[in-house]
């Protein structure tokens, strides 16, 4: 559902969007936009070390009831600190990284983006690319911290470890969908 607001020049453009729950037809659409975002390369892309170094475990201790708790920072070692310093480091640069593969290729799948959007609004494709640049970059955010979002991810992966499907396979099928 779409409501519209009068805009400067007389056209209408939407002013909210209400994202109803996930269906299975947006698992399709995720998928299509997945693959032509390339994710395979971006994953041969992304350097494992700066992956490894950008983990940090938080130092952990027992409260007074025997639970585990998060060590307070003004306790950690010298060290603790340093490989804090040092995760968030190698955290940032790989988040620079990937947001650059996602740069690299987010162009090519412009199309099916605004289609997955459309269709979590119920509104038209005309209706997402008619938008103004702010609320649209809102909408997009809105769509991948939603709930349920990071869920599809979690069980396509739960399925492919269940089917025992190789990568090779997994490929395939992805080159397969138009």
């Amino acid at each position: 559902m779409t409501q519209k607001n009068q805009a400067a020049g007389g056209d209408t453009a939407p002013a909210a969007f209400v994202l109803h729950d996930l269906k299975a037809s947006d698992v399709w659409q995720m998928t299509r936009v997945l693959k032509r975002l390339d994710i395979a390369r971006m994953k041969e892309a992304i350097d494992p070390d700066l992956l490894k170094r950008a983990s940090f475990k938080t130092p952990t201790m027992y409260d007074k009831d025997g639970n585990v708790v998060p060590l307070p920072v003004e306790k950690w070692t010298a060290g603790q600190k340093r490989a804090a310093q040092q995760a968030k480091e190698a955290s940032d640069a790989l988040t620079w990284q990937v947001l650059g593969l996602l740069m690299d290729n987010i162009g090519s799948c412009e199309q099916e983006v605004n289609k997955l959007l459309a269709m979590g609004c119920g509104c038209s494709v005309e209706d997402i690319t008619g938008m103004d640049a702010t609320p649209y970059l809102d909408l997009i955010v809105q769509y991948i911290t939603r709930e349920g979002f990071a869920d599809f991810f979690t069980h396509a992966a739960g399925l492919l470890r269940m089917t025992n499907a190789s990568r090779a396979y997994i490929v395939s099928v992805a080159t397969s969908i138009k």
